[in-house]
């Protein structure tokens, strides 16, 4: 679900590098399954959306077919 999906990129966002591709962020085990491996992605990638919209990580896609990239996004310094 996408819940699930959403937990799961939080949780990982953290370790990834530097861009790290959107596949990465899928369950294990479910590469195999096609039609698992499409809901996943798309769980994963409404997830990624989200948290886009919520500032917490950029995502990016280098031309039409592109595997799709994320990074957290980096913290912006508070002023008073």
């Amino acid at each position: 679900t996408m819940e699930q999906a959403l937990d799961r990129v939080r949780g990982l966002i953290g370790f990834a590098g530097d861009w790290t591709e959107l596949a990465a962020f899928l369950p294990d085990g479910w590469h195999a399954d096609p039609g698992r491996r499409r809901s996943a992605t798309a769980a994963t990638f409404a997830a990624t959306l989200e948290l886009a919209r919520q500032g917490k990580l950029e995502i990016s896609q280098s031309g039409n077919f592109a595997p799709i990239t994320l990074r957290r996004r980096a913290e912006r310094p508070q002023h008073d």
